[in-house]
This record gives structure tokens, sequence and C-alpha cells, in this order.
């Protein structure tokens, strides 16, 4: 460490100067170079080498909506967006115009966040040149203090962050304010959610903006993280140079007073929101606490605490298995908020009219488990899933993403713990595993409970009578303490795998894709395994498997929305869900199911080390899946509750209507009405699944760090030894883009919010040049929109353009353009959005703005190529039925650079034709009553 802070009136009482592992017995990770530059600024760099030649550079202010008075409710969010909108070394406009033009994409490698206690900026630079590293951190130092704050400026963001408000605005939102309003009453919190409020964001000026400003962003209170393909010794000098210049302002902040909780003893509390579309009742303690330094000792008890979790966790899960269980998802959790304020909670969302049952089934399963402890055996469980997640850790430490990094250490340092590195965690909790016993879990979880706050709450769309709601909650949570509680039961050993392993099968071919260093396996029984050793991620293996038609085949509508919940949730056909986790407990194995648009799909995970199991796991679920009665009757259950929730709200309408008027109303697209999905029945998931699960096509693919013959045995066995597969997929109908009309489609709503589309028609995906360079297309009109909608009107906060190109349906695609804006704004805006793209499809595109689309879109294929997803999702996956996949990985960094604004101009002169575009507008619609 270098350099020292200074003392004295420039750092309040409040601002941190320091590092962790100064107040700690821990070490933090040996890897970091930290230091303290003269002026109080801190910085952490650390060398990593993955993505290749990339750069996370991330500026954290210690300060959020907490540090806010009264009067600036708002201001900590309204600044962040400032700080893009002119400083001293960038004019209004050009810093986002910059980073694009040497391939960064604002949003994704540009941008910043703000909570409660932090504001945190990022730059993500295209390379690791000196003079990038030092444009970035010119940047970042622009925001630490170098921000004009313009009136006009300000003015025109105001109508952004209006309209950010507005998109957030939802009736879960509203219930979290209200719930956080009763819970945390007397602290500071809930008077000081990020977004802010209307009142003092439409009073912002300069003057108020800088004082916030000013009291703040001080070197002092500010740590600058970098993680990156580096050399310390070429980015040190650096920060010493750029950030060592900063100087804090004459303004010292006043530490805001976090107050205290202002509850004891059982309180009940009664939300009804009946837009949500679901209810929820939760049982909570809260107490306050002391700031804690970071220890051994307190690492112990939040280990502690976590195991607690991971237990009652199971329990919940196991619940929800009966088919009379009263809810339809539970959840515990306990620790800390802001190091102030401790929490303890068990809360489910509850199925309609069952919220009585579901309160008193939460209280016993807390008692029960405060009166009789946790068992061993479910201390054995946690012990395996806790160290396998720490193995894991270090086993792919070597390719940790840097943004992922850098975040981690931001993360530490702002909960005021010291950052290891996985090894370090591992050498640490892997004693106090082996040490952990019943008598120590049982005391942390007696420990979160000990305090008289109980605050019983239900909140959501469950109708009671406002003047004695909170009573009722009360008896009813009264009179199930006085209901006696039994131990919990304990689970009946299984073992896994408990299939016969298959003889292997014959190997017909070898066929090699020397160009690209893959491979296709054919088998004599029609299975095909396409494999692809990688090192992109170290010790990580991913498969795909592939077999039948998906929802192409589905024979009734509904039956996808429901098929997918019931085989994930339903376990094996021999073990049920909760019965494979435990069997798989300390296994970093984990597989998924879904339904695809032209198949169906097993997806699965896991460390090169247990390659064998996740092989073991994906044949089982194949051969043998699980569709239980009672988990079909909870999914369907579990959907018709978000099915009423959607029914009153603007993104409900896009699955309900928009979707399918985009595809002519074919049933495949979007939602179909809740009186059709009724009807489905577990037989017919039955019927379209099985056959195809058991006999379709199927195809494997397999990316990752594997050990190439071995992959080749496993997959000779597991799939190569199944029966023989055969069948086609189904065949594709014509789906009919709606050329010229026009929807709107009415939500009865009380959320202020409408959702304007327009798309235009294109073509499917598989002319992949023209494909590419309409994504380049809408790239530039995302670009023109961001000016124009966002940064001109300020009547959207975020403008979505995208090509979207179908690989099932012929010829059906669609470049569209969606935001979210004001009712009533619908016709002004879309009107505006159609001049703008008429513009594009006369004029072209210049050779600029084909600069800023390209570069941005260059930088994140060379990441793309070198990921493991990548090769498996957009390469080799399906490539057995669309071999031209295989040949894109040869073209495509060529292909994108190679593109012409000319190319461009064609494109839109073919495709933006307003005439045959369609429009679709969603707005909340008046009640009788008069409320909207």
């Amino acid at each position: 460490m270098t350099g020292s802070a200074e003392s004295g009136a420039a750092a309040s009482d409040c601002i941190s100067t320091d590092w962790p592992s100064s107040r700690s017995d821990l070490h933090p990770d040996p890897s970091l170079v930290r230091g303290i530059l003269p002026n109080g600024l801190r910085y952490v760099l650390k060398e990593n080498r993955e993505p290749r030649n990339r750069v996370a550079a991330y500026l954290n202010i210690q300060a959020g909506s907490l540090h806010e008075t009264d009067e600036q409710r708002g201001y900590a969010h309204f600044l962040e967006h400032m700080l893009f909108n002119g400083s001293t070394n960038f004019k209004p406009g050009e810093l986002v115009e910059y980073f694009q033009s040497i391939g960064m994409s604002f949003g994704g490698d540009i941008n910043a966040r703000t909570s409660f206690d932090e504001t945190v900026y990022h730059v993500i630079l295209p390379d690791a040149g000196r003079s990038q590293v030092e444009k970035g951190f010119t940047v970042l130092a622009d925001y630490a203090r170098g921000a004009l704050l313009l009136e006009k400026e300000i003015e025109r963001e105001r109508g952004v962050i209006l309209s950010e408000r507005r998109a957030r605005d939802s009736a879960e939102y509203r219930t979290y304010v209200a719930g956080s309003e009763f819970a945390l009453r007397g602290t500071r919190m809930p008077q000081r959610m990020p977004i802010g409020v209307e009142e003092t964001l439409k009073k912002a000026d300069r003057t108020q903006l800088k004082r916030f400003y000013d009291q703040w962003y001080r070197p002092e209170n500010m740590i600058l993280v970098v993680v990156g393909d580096f050399r310390r010794a070429e980015v040190e000098p650096l920060v010493h140079r750029i950030f060592g210049r900063l100087a804090a302002a004459e303004a010292v902040a006043e530490c805001p007073d976090f107050g205290d909780l202002q509850h004891k003893g059982i309180e009940g509390f009664y939300h009804f929101e009946e837009e949500l579309g679901k209810s929820e009742v939760s049982i909570e303690s809260l107490w306050d606490t002391e700031e804690k330094n970071d220890s051994r000792a307190l690492q112990a008890t939040e280990m502690r605490r976590h195991a607690v979790s991971l237990i009652l966790r199971h329990r919940l899960q196991r619940l929800q298995e009966r088919s009379e269980t009263p809810f339809s998802g539970a959840f515990y959790g306990s620790g800390e908020m802001f190091d102030r304020i401790g929490y303890a909670v068990l809360s489910a969302e509850v199925r309609p009219g069952k919220w009585k049952e579901a309160l008193r089934l939460l209280e016993q399963t807390l008692r029960q488990a405060l009166t009789y402890g946790v068992s061993q055996a479910e201390i054995d469980r946690v012990k395996k899933e806790i160290k396998a997640k720490l193995e894991e850790a270090v086993l792919t430490a070597a390719t940790k993403d840097s943004k992922d990094i850098a975040n981690d250490i931001i993360r530490h340092l702002n909960e005021n713990r010291v950052f290891m590195s996985p090894q370090q965690e591992l050498d640490l909790y892997g004693p106090l595993l082996a040490a952990l016993d019943v008598e120590a879990v049982n005391a942390a979880l007696r420990a979160s409970w000990a305090n008289d706050s109980r605050l019983i709450a239900l909140t959501g769309d469950t109708r009671l009578d406002d003047k004695t709601a909170t009573q009722e909650i009360l008896d009813v949570f009264r009179q199930a303490a006085q209901q006696p509680v039994d131990a919990a039961g304990s689970t009946a050993g299984t073992t896994f795998p408990y299939l016969e392993k298959p003889a292997a099968g014959v190997l017909n071919a070898v066929v090699p894709f020397k160009e690209i260093e893959a491979e296709r396996l054919v088998f004599a029984n029609g299975v095909t395994v396409n494999l692809k050793p990688t090192e992109f991620k170290k010790n990580e293996v991913l498969v795909e498997i592939h077999t039948g038609s998906g929802k192409l085949g589905e024979p009734k509508p509904g039956l996808a929305l429901l098929t997918a919940g019931v085989v994930n949730g339903s376990g094996s056909g021999t073990l049920s869900r909760t019965e494979l986790d435990e069997v798989l407990a300390g296994r970093t194995v984990g597989v998924m199911f879904k339904v695809g648009e032209g198949s169906f799909i097993w997806s699965g995970k896991a460390i090169r080390s247990e390659t064998e199991l996740l092989f073991q796991l994906l044949h089982t679920m194949t051969v043998d899946p699980g569709l239980r009665p009672d988990i079909f009757e909870r999914v369907k259950r579990d959907l018709r509750q978000a099915y009423q929730g959607m029914e009153r709200d603007v993104d409900g309408a896009m699955q309900f209507q928009v979707l399918p008027f985009l595809a002519g109303d074919n049933p495949k697209f979007g939602m179909p009405p809740w009186a059709v999905v009724d009807k489905v029945g577990l037989e017919d998931i039955r019927q379209w699944l099985l056959p195809e699960l058991t006999g379709g096509p199927l195809e494997v693919s397999i990316v990752g760090d594997f050990e190439r013959d071995e992959v080749v045995r496993l997959a000779s066995i597991y799939f190569g030894g199944l029966p023989p597969r055969q069948g086609r997929g189904a065949v594709a109908e014509q789906v009919h883009f709606p050329v010229g009309k026009m929807l709107t489609a009415e939500v009865d709503s009380s959320i202020d919010k409408s959702i304007l589309l327009i798309a235009w028609p294109t073509d499917d995906f598989w002319d992949i040049h023209r494909n590419r360079r309409l994504h380049m297309l809408a790239s530039v009109l995302d670009d023109r929109l961001r000016k124009a909608i966002r940064e001109k009107l300020g009547a959207t906060y975020s403008p979505e353009v995208g090509s979207s190109a179908s690989r099932v349906y012929p010829h059906y695609g669609m470049l569209m353009v969606q935001m979210v804006v004001q009712p009533g704004q619908e016709k002004k805006v879309g009107d505006e959005v159609l001049r703008i793209a008429d513009d594009l499809r006369r004029g072209g595109v210049t050779e600029e703005e084909l600069a800023r689309a390209k570069a941005p879109m260059m930088t994140s294929l060379r990441d793309a190529v070198r990921s493991n997803t990548y090769w498996l999702s957009s390469v080799l996956t399906q490539s057995t039925a669309h071999p031209q996949q295989l040949a894109w990985p040869l073209s495509i960094l060529s292909d994108f650079e190679a593109v012409t604004k000319e190319e461009m101009g064609a494109l839109a002169a073919t495709y933006l034709i307003n005439d045959r575009a369609a429009k679709a507008w969603v707005v909340p619609v008046a009640r009788p009553d008069g409320r909207k």
C-alpha cells in the first residue's frame, strides 16, 4: 500500500478512509494492488486475463439515496444521469459518441447504478492499450469532479428521469414501498427510494445538484477499482497522475441520521394491491444493530446463519411439493442491511383464498425449527453444498470475468468486508464447516428470533376490511401459535444414479470440423453428438440436448406454458425434485428443461471432474422424466395466479395481445387466454412430450474444458446406448405479419404508463449475411432514437430496438421498436419514431453512424467468440439439421467488419417502409369509478 489519507475536516465522520482489512484479522486477496492517494482517493488494481485485452474500470462513490436530505430526494440518481451530459473534457452529447467510436456500447460498456448507499460508474474498455486506459480514467475523473451540471441539460434530463420513474412503477414496486414504510419506519430507508419523488425531481436545479455533488463526490469518499488484462507498472502511474489532481470542494457533508426502528412486540400489516395478481404472507423479525468490522469470528457467525437459511429453504421446498400446501413458493432469509438493521424473514406466495392456511403453516414451520432444532443430516447436506460452491470458485477462478471480479470487490468494500481470493475463502471456511454442528446452527437460528419483534404481514390482491384487517391477521397468527407442533420428519435415503448403466452404443462415424476445431459423433441409434473442447472457462463443461419439435409441434395451445414447469418441478420418474437435490448435494451439476421454438431442450452444466455425473443426470431425465400429478396441479395453479397479475399489467398485454397480433394471431405466439390453458391436462403433456423425449431425433452438443476421449466414452454409453431414435420434426406453417395494421390493447390498470411498439417486417434467420446487417441497422436506428426520443424529447427512459428473425418459421422476422411512454403520448411519440425511420430509409446511414454502430458490435463479438455459450448455442446446437452454422464462426468477424453504409442504406430502403409497419399501443384505461 502506498500513501496515506489526509486527516482533518476533509473527511467527515461517516466517510471511511481506509480499508476493511485494516480493521480486521483477515487478509485481503494478495493479488490486489491497493493504494491511497494524497487527496484520500483509494484505488484497487487487479490483473486478470479474461476477457482478453479488456479492462473493467469502476468508480465507486460511497454515497447513495440514504445520504440525501428531504429536499434532495432522488438527487443521487439524478446526478448519476447528469454526469453523462457534460463534463470538463466532454461537452454534452460527446461522451457516448466517443465511446461508441472506440468500440463501447452505451448501457453495456458504459453505465452506472445508484442504490441506497452507493453510486457506481463503470467503463469496460475495448482494449488494454495505454491510450484507451488513459482516456477511460479521464472519463472517470470527470465523473468524480468534472461535472458541468448545465441548466439546459438538467431540464432535458428531467424528462428522462420522470420517464424512468414511470417505467419502474408497478404494483409490485408499490407493494415494496408500502411494506418498507411499515417495517422500517423510524429509519431513513423508506423515505429514500433511489428513484426519488416527483416533487423534488421537478425542483432540481444546478445549485441543488451541485450541493449534493460537492458534499459526497469527494476523493476521500471514492474508490477506483480496475480489473483487467493490463500491467500494473503501466496503469498505476496513470492512476496517480489522473486521479491524484482531484480536489474536494469546500462543502463538507453532514452525516445522515439513519434512525432507529420504531416497533416492538407483535404487529400486523395489511396492504391491498389488486393489480398485483397474487398475495404474500410473511413473518419477520427486525432489530437495530451496530456496525461491525470484518473478522474470522464474524465470518463464522455469517456462515452459521447461511447454513440456517439453506436448511429452512430445504424444508420449505419439501412442503411445496405436497399437493395440499397452501403456498406456491416460500423463502427464508436472515442477515443485516447496511450494517444497521438485522432481519430474519419467512415468507410465502399464497394460493388464492388460502392466506390463513399459509400463515399458519409458516408459523408452525418456524416454531418447529425453533423448538426442535435442525438435524445432523440437514447439517451434513448444507456442509456439502457450501463446500462445493467454495471448491467450484477455486477451480474456475483463473478465467473469471473481470467485470464480475470488480463488482465483487466493490460489494465487499461497501459492506465493510475483506475481499479474499477463492483459495483464501476455502482455507477460511473449510475448517469452520468441518466444526459446524447441531448446537452451533441451532444457536444461530434462535439468535435471529431472540428479540420480541414480530411483523406479521399480508400484502397483495386479498381483499379484507381495512378497519379490521390487521386484527384479523394477528388473530390467525396467534391462534396458529397455540397449536402443537411435532419435530420435522427425516427424509429417506436415496441413491443416484439408480438406472442400470447402458451398454456403449455403436459409433458409426466421427466427422471432423477441422476449421473450427470441433467434431461430430454419429451413433448407430441415430443420436449425434457435437464436441468442441475449449479453454475459455477453466473447468466448465456445458451440454445441450435437443430433441423433438418443441412448441412448433404443440397440438394444443397452452401445453408449452405448463410443460417446462412440470418437468423441472417433478424431478425424475423415481426421485422427486427434493430427493434429487438431496442426493446431489455437494455437487455442482445442474440441469434445466425448456420448450424451445423448434425443439425440446435439456441444458446442463458441471465442473470437469463431474462430467460423468452430468451425463448420468441428463440420461436419467431423458429416459425417465418425472411428470407428477401433484406438481402439474401446483404449476397450473401458479400459472393461473400469474395470469391474474398479467391481466392488469401493460406488460401482460404484450403477451396476450401484441405478440399474437404480430404473428397474424397464430396461437403459437404469445400466451393464449386462460380459458384455453385451463383445458390442458397432464395426460395431454404425456402424450405430447414422452414420445419425443424417448424416441424423437436427438442431438447432444458439448462445449468446454473437458477431456475429449473421456467425453466420447461417456457419450457412447449414455446417449449412443439409447434405443434407436427416429421421426422427423414438425413442419412450420407460414406466419403472416400484420402488414400496415394497428392494434390498441386496453388494460384495466392504475399504473400510469403505456407501451408503444412499431415493427417492420423483414425475413427469417437463415440468410446470415442479411441477418447480420439487420442487426447493424437496428443499432443505427437505436442510436437515432436514443438521441431524439430520450435525449431531446425526454419522452422515454430507454427505447428498445432489435432485429428478430425466426429460425423456425420461413420468411418471418421483424425490426422492432418498443418503449414505455406517458399515456396520451403514444401517437405523438409513435409519429416521431416513424419520421426517424423514414429519414433513415430515404437518407441512408452516414459513415460516422456506421462506425459508431460497428465498433461496439465488433468489441462484443470478439468477446462472444471466446465464450462457451456462443459455440454451444450459436454454432453446434442444431447443426445436424442446419450444417451451415458450422461455417458461421469463420466469417462472423470479417463479415460484420465488412458492412458498408451502402448495404445499410439498401436494407433501410427495403424494409423501413412505414406503410408496411405494424403498430401497437398498450394503454391503461379509466375505470367506471374514474380511477386509472
